[in-house]
Formats: structure tokens, sequence, C-alpha cells
């Protein structure tokens, strides 16, 4: 399988000082992606650069159960390109960073040995998310939307996100969530 990146975004530069540049990684089932921010001094949030590399890590857990070495080791080189990435932004703080994976790495049988693996290659410390968070996040990501128009800020909406590894399924009722449910359902686990 390649890999192809993908890049969008401007050169790093200098930042203002009432503003702080942080990074998110997500290791997914298919692919690892990173989005480097500037985040002013009232929370406004500027897209930087975003990095997207393509891996096997569904694959090899829905049909095999655990990692494969060879994966590994190239979600290990994926992760230290990504941290040269940061050095450029000066992004040296790990506080500054949230690296985090989903169902391809939660569900493996080897999890524990891939997070110590990349931990000792790159000194990302990954939080394998479980469901309940996942379904935060994505109610998060849609709560902006569901506020502004009536219909749904009023009303009953069902979001549905499918991924790789597993489909999340929210109602919403009058702008809270009145069901969540994540089912082992993914385009990849297919």
């Amino acid at each position: 399988m390649t890999s192809s990146l993908v890049k969008i975004g401007e050169p790093a530069g200098a930042t203002p000082s009432s503003s702080r540049v942080a990074a998110v990684i997500d290791i997914g089932t298919s692919s690892i992606r990173m989005a480097i921010a500037q985040i002013d001094a009232s929370g406004v949030v500027s897209r930087l650069e975003t990095l997207s590399q393509a891996v096997s890590l569904g694959r090899d857990t829905f049909t095999r159960g655990s990692i494969d070495a060879k994966t590994t080791e190239q979600c290990v080189s994926i992760l230290r390109s990504y941290r040269a990435h940061l050095r450029e932004f000066e992004i040296t703080n790990p506080e500054e960073v949230r690296v985090v994976a989903t169902s391809a790495v939660r569900e493996a049988a080897n999890r524990l040995s891939f997070l110590s693996r990349i931990y000792v290659a790159t000194g990302f410390r990954i939080h394998a998310i479980d469901e309940a968070e996942v379904n935060r996040i994505t109610y998060s990501g849609v709560q902006p939307l569901l506020v502004s128009e009536p219909r749904f800020a009023n009303g009953c909406a069902l979001i549905t996100e499918v991924g790789g590894g597993s489909t999340q399924v929210l109602v919403a009722q009058a702008g809270d969530v009145s069901f969540a449910h994540t089912y082992r359902l993914g385009s990849l686990r297919l």
C-alpha cells in the first residue's frame, strides 16, 4: 500500500504573542492525520497546516486481531515526520499536542506494545479514546450547526458518522443528546 502526503496550509511563521500554536494527531483506521492550528487569546482557531498519510491499522486489527510489526514501523515513520513538522512550528511542549487513536488501535490485541513502541520511538503519548469520547467529539463537531439552525435547535436531529472501524449514531433533541451508540460497523471493517 502506498502512502501519500496531503499538505494544506501556510508555511510556519511568527505568531502574535497573544496566541499559541497547538496540534492534534488522529491515528485512525486507515490514516494518520495531523492538524496544526493557531489559537488566539479569544479562543478563535485558525488552521495552519493539515497532514494525512494512509496506514493499514484497520486492515491488520479487523482481519488478524493485532497490528503487524511492519504497520507499526510505518506508523513510527509517519509520526517521526510529524514530529519534524511540529518542530518547524516550534511546538515542543507535550501539552501543546494531543494524540488520539480510535477503534483499530483500541481493539488490537497488541495495543499496549503498539503504544509503547510509538512512545519510545517518537515521544508521543497516545490516548486510545473510548466510544463515549468519540461520541462526545462527534457531537462537539456538529453542535454549532445544531444551535445555529432553528429547525435543529428546537427539533430532533439524527447525527451519523461512519468511520473506517465504527459508526456513531446520536440523536439530539432541542440541542441535547438523548441517544448515543457506537456500532462496530465501518467502511473498512465491512
